[in-house]
């Protein structure tokens, strides 16, 4: 018995001098650590050296070729007519530029193009020439994921989120195929964000200012279930000739099941959205509208097929939508970009085929069908063709790809 209190009474006298050794000691590994990172960066940079890739040039060039043929037949509903129409174009967008790799982690790329763009029938081949695009484009990947920064006038594409047609129609995605701004991308294995700004106008006598903030982002919270976000803060502001500024604003949060895991199918997905906005038209009125609704979208997916069904329910999304500003002119398509069918019960059906031919192809061939409260809208069909270069000359980290 005596010994264990002899052990024990050393015990407690040596705890000072131990916390003490310990104290001197935690500094000296914080420093090893420091040099051992220190030295493992520059045997990584001394490697990429020797390699040649610390600083590499190369030239590059790229082309975009996009094939877009829509066949509209729609019939008026309401004050929300939708224009039978057929949009049939082709696009093509060649460009040439450089790419510096810093280090195998790190990529900038300078491109400078012409869109060029031709709609079929048309006799006039003078206005081929529709856009510059020159964009800066910036990779950075890390151990925890890949980062992109764009800044400059480069395709709409390149933004990765995925966006309801309450915020982008596909008339719309066509018709204005280019950003000018910003965009920032980020990837981790389950988590994707991306967050830009479009500057859409530049104000003029006539010309209104107008820019809009995107957002769209992602969350891989278990095989079967995602949730996410797409936002946009759209300021239309006024001209000189018709001042004032209109306030368009929409939020979606969503969630996503997926059941298709461990099973043939390649999707059996349900989502769910609350598409939340804000909107007011400051010279007109000091009120403000708060429109809401929800959104679902069920598909299907096997062998590259897929069907589709997305049904809103809720307020009128498009409250301004025959408004004028102070000049007279209609707010419309200028104010909303989406589909202009988002009044009240909304539905939609899609039948899609989106056959795999190669990372630089892309095809898709659908049906579409448009309802209402009023009954059968209209349907459409489509066919579409992308050939990315880029993809094809640079597939582990082509321009706009934050993977």
């Amino acid at each position: 018995m005596k010994r264990i209190w002899i052990i024990a009474a050393l015990a407690v006298l040596a705890l000072p001098a131990a916390g003490q050794g310990l104290e001197q000691l935690l500094p000296w590994l914080r420093q090893q650590e420091q040099q051992r990172q220190r030295g493992q960066q520059e045997r990584d940079g001394a490697v990429a050296e020797a390699l040649g890739l610390r600083n590499r040039f190369e030239w590059e060039y790229d082309a975009d070729f996009l094939y877009w043929f829509d066949n509209r037949e729609f019939a008026a509903s309401g004050d929300r007519p939708l224009a039978s129409m057929t949009l049939n174009a082709v696009v093509l967008t060649p460009a040439v530029g450089f790419r510096v790799t810093q280090t195998p982690r790190v990529t900038h790329r300078l491109r400078l193009g012409v869109e060029y763009a031709h709609d079929m029938g048309a006799a006039d081949w003078e206005n081929l020439a529709r856009e510059v695009i020159v964009y800066y484009d910036g990779h950075v990947r890390t151990r925890r994921g890949m980062f992109e920064g764009l800044a400059g006038v480069f395709p709409r594409r390149y933004a990765e989120g995925s966006y309801s047609e309450a915020f982008y129609s596909d008339e719309f995605r066509f018709r204005d195929r280019n950003l000018e701004g910003v965009l920032l991308k980020w990837r981790a294995s389950r988590f994707y964000a991306e967050l830009g700004c479009d500057w859409m106008g530049q104000k003029g006598f006539e010309r209104k200012e107008r820019f809009q903030v995107f957002t769209a982002g992602e969350w891989q919270a278990a095989r079967w279930l995602s949730l996410g976000w797409t936002g946009s803060l759209y300021h239309y502001a006024g001209s000189i000739a018709a001042p004032g500024v209109v306030d368009n604003h929409l939020l979606e949060p969503w969630a996503k099941v997926d059941l298709a895991g461990g099973t043939r199918w390649q999707e059996l997905s349900l989502q769910a959205g609350a598409l939340l906005s804000y909107q007011r038209d400051r010279a007109r009125t000091h009120d403000v509208l708060f429109p809401t609704g929800g959104e679902l979208v069920a598909t299907v997916r096997r062998w590259n097929v897929a069907l589709q069904n997305t049904a809103y329910f809720g307020d009128n999304l498009l409250p301004l939508y025959a408004g004028r500003d102070t000049g007279g002119n209609p707010y419309g398509s200028m104010l909303y970009f989406g589909q202009p069918c988002y009044t009240g019960f909304y539905d939609r059906v899609e039948a899609s085929w989106e056959p795999v031919i190669a990372r630089y192809v892309s095809l898709k061939l659908a049906a579409r069908a448009h309802f209402t409260q009023a009954g059968f809208l209209g349907w459409q069909q489509q066919f579409g063709l992308v050939f990315d270069l880029d993809a094809l000359r640079s597939p582990g980290q082509a321009s706009g790809r934050c993977r």
